[in-house]
């Protein structure tokens, strides 16, 4: 245990880690690396652990903080974070060119933020362009403490609540190749998504997801169809895994079932090469009508889908009936900005560690977590992805200010206001406030501005009656629409 008095003299933990934290007081020790699947004193979730295994982050420290946040002594250096904020610096030993290495803290409640190591100016230093040196310099924001749970709160949350009153820092390394970034620098998370999140069309619900074959385009064909189109991060076994049999159940008779999903790279190939990948697939003999349930940066893809002109297809045999638009980016998210990606991942990794109701979260976690890998390797290049959401970007005008005659529009949306302690806890830190400031005030479901859901090109989009909101009271964010029996009833509602 070593104790911290509030200066900014450097202290060694031992482990060749060094730690500044002007205005901190209290204590910190350096724990073994934690094994995945154990109850250490962290509760990772099975998925994320899963995630972290298969992305090759492997624990190799973890520096356990229990500090008061107190007025730095006037002989104490003030420190900054590269976005400004009071911070304190954690110095740890370089692995050496051969792997990359992170830094994963988790606050009083749970919420998870990624920090890269900075140069003297504090920018990113990926590790493909580093130079040598005996040691990595992170700057961890200072985080406003929260109140203890009462017992019953701790009885029913299932968020990392055993953090309240600690913060932890997990030194992560990974290894650097060929393998899994490719030789070209800018196209490293491109390289990844073509090899382990590909193009893919296959029916839906399906356990093997098999491509689809000439005999199902022939079957798609005979009548509506289902189509299923995930967001960010995701594929539609994670984005969907969340439809109870029961809704499933009474959906497909409807179309005969013939449900289909289109899964995606979401982070590296912008949604109109997307789009056209999806036209080249369809024979030549297939004619398709269908309804399409998408979430996230799915809606822009499917709004896209039903503008087969725009993108390599044909309108004569592609028509989208009807698109329900859910927690949709359709006006973009502040998020997909360059100067917030990292924030992007700090909040989805939050929220699907607290909700991974599913193994199928393991499979959005494991991109989430390459793209932790590939901005630390190649910093933030080749993500076409992410930049279609940047608001006012070429991309979303165009498709903004384009009509989608015969297409019935339908949303679901959420304004999410964190409060008490549950899911919701983990983002009503000090850090996450700073992160809410990137919507400027705008209600959002922590990832999608709530206004956009409905309206973008200057116009209301979606009418009312074919809208669902839900409230700040309910306590929904983005990872969580397709978990609530509202949703669920309105997916029945909308698609007879």
């Amino acid at each position: 245990m070593t104790t911290l008095h509030g200066g900014s003299q450097a202290i060694s933990l031992g482990g060749n880690l060094t730690l500044r934290a002007p205005g901190l007081t209290g204590q910190a020790r350096v724990l073994p690396p934690r094994q995945p699947g154990t109850r250490g004193e962290e509760l990772v979730t099975p998925a994320l652990d899963a995630a972290l295994a298969q992305a090759g982050l492997e624990e190799v420290a973890t520096v356990e903080l229990q500090v008061n946040v107190v007025p730095q002594p006037l002989a104490a250096t003030s420190m900054r974070g590269p976005d400004g904020a009071d911070a304190f610096e954690l110095e740890a030993a370089d692995p050496g060119p051969d792997h990359g290495q992170v830094v994963l803290s988790i606050d009083e409640a749970g919420a998870m933020h990624w920090h890269y190591p900075l140069d003297d100016d504090l920018n990113v230093q990926p590790a493909a362009t580093r130079g040598g040196g005996p040691s990595l310099r992170y700057r961890i924001p200072k985080e406003v403490a929260v109140a203890p749970p009462t017992l019953a709160e701790q009885a029913t949350t299932r968020s990392l609540i055993g953090l309240v009153g600690r913060k932890l820092l997990k030194v992560l390394i990974y290894p650097i190749g060929d393998a899994i970034f490719g030789p070209v620098i800018d196209a490293a998370m491109g390289f990844w998504e073509n090899k382990k999140r590909p193009h893919h069309l296959s029916r839906f619900p399906s356990a093997e997801r098999p491509a689809l074959t000439a005999a199902d385009w022939a079957d798609l064909s005979q009548g509506p169809a289902l189509l299923w189109v995930h967001g960010t991060f995701s594929s539609s076994r994670a984005a969907f895994g969340g439809l109870d049999t029961g809704t499933l159940g009474t959906l497909l008779p409807r179309y005969g079932q013939r449900s289909f999903a289109f899964d995606h790279p979401s982070v590296s190939a912008s949604p109109m090469e997307n789009a056209r990948w999806f036209f080249s697939q369809m024979p030549a003999d297939a004619k398709l009508e269908v309804d399409i349930v998408c979430h996230s940066r799915g809606g822009l893809l499917s709004r896209l889908l039903a503008l087969p002109a725009l993108c390599g297809g044909d309108a004569s045999r592609f028509k989208v009936r009807r698109i329900v638009l859910v927690g949709a980016a359709n006006a973009g998210t502040p998020l997909a900005d360059p100067d917030h990606v990292v924030a992007f991942l700090d909040r989805t990794t939050t929220a699907l560690n607290l909700t991974s109701a599913t193994p199928d979260w393991a499979d959005a976690l494991e991109v989430v977590m390459a793209a932790v890998k590939v901005i630390g390797h190649a910093g933030l290049k080749g993500l076409d992805g992410l930049a279609s959401m940047r608001p006012e970007n070429d991309f979303l005008k165009q498709l903004n200010t384009t009509p989608l005659p015969g297409t019935e529009l339908y949303g679901i949306g959420a304004d999410f206001e964190p409060a008490g302690f549950g899911l919701g806890a983990a983002f009503c830190t000090g850090v996450d406030s700073v992160i809410d400031r990137v919507f400027d005030t705008q209600p959002n479901d922590l990832v999608v501005p709530t206004l956009g859901m409905s309206t973008w090109g200057g116009a209301l989009q979606v009418p009312a009656e074919r809208y669902l909101s839900f409230p700040a009271a309910k306590g929904v964010m983005h990872t969580q629409y397709f978990l609530q029996d509202d949703t669920r009833k309105k997916l029945i509602e909308w698609l007879s």
